[in-house]
């Protein structure tokens, strides 16, 4: 497949113009009607004398099949402030910013509890704990990929838990005995890898 480059030049068919037009290409949002999304930074042919976007090149096809098909889930939960200053803590023993340490934190313990059902118990039980407990002040928002997402709240679900707000505070306090106090050195190594790709 040839990759073609914003600023290069070709010909094509523009509908509005009725016939075959000099084009040129450029990154666009591409707004797909069947599934009313809007795909920024999409390379598409332009027509030169009106300016409508009458190609889509090859290269361009995996971004826009890649949108029509995943939606990521958004997942919100409220937890106590000291459970939000764990990420602090480990971003600190990191030396990785907590913004966006955060994300990646919860993604890496959502793909273990899908994956490990002693780690979906352990998470489960340190949500049940006094620690986990408090004022929930502070609001975590991620967003994840369906197919995570569902994988991983079928086997929560199967370890227990019913709300988002639950597994996250679990996952906080695991990821604080991993990390923080070396219960698990192996994830922690894990863990510091994903912050060094941050």
């Amino acid at each position: 497949m040839r990759i073609l480059r914003e600023g290069q030049r070709g010909r094509a068919i523009c509908p509005s113009c009725d016939g075959i037009v000099g084009i040129r290409y450029e990154y666009r949002t591409v707004h797909l009607e069947e599934s009313d999304l809007d795909v920024e930074n999409v390379l598409v042919g332009v027509c030169e004398d009106c300016d409508e976007v009458v190609s889509i090149p090859a290269q361009s096809a995996p971004k826009l099949k890649q949108a029509r098909a995943t939606k990521d889930e958004t997942l919100e939960a409220r937890v106590p402030q000291h459970l939000d200053d764990i990420v602090y803590v480990i971003a600190d023993r990191l030396d990785v910013s907590a913004k966006h340490l955060r994300s990646a934190l919860l993604r890496y313990y959502f793909n273990e509890v899908r994956l490990n059902k002693a780690t979906a118990r352990r998470v489960f039980r340190l949500a049940c704990s006094d620690l986990a407990r408090g004022r929930q002040d502070a609001r975590i928002s991620l967003r994840i990929a369906p197919e995570l997402y569902t994988a991983t709240w079928r086997a929560a679900t199967d370890a227990g838990f019913r709300t988002h707000a639950d597994l996250v505070r679990g996952i906080l306090l695991a990821a604080k005995e991993d990390v923080i106090e070396g219960r698990a050195k192996s994830r922690s190594k894990e863990l510091e890898r994903v912050a060094a790709a941050i």
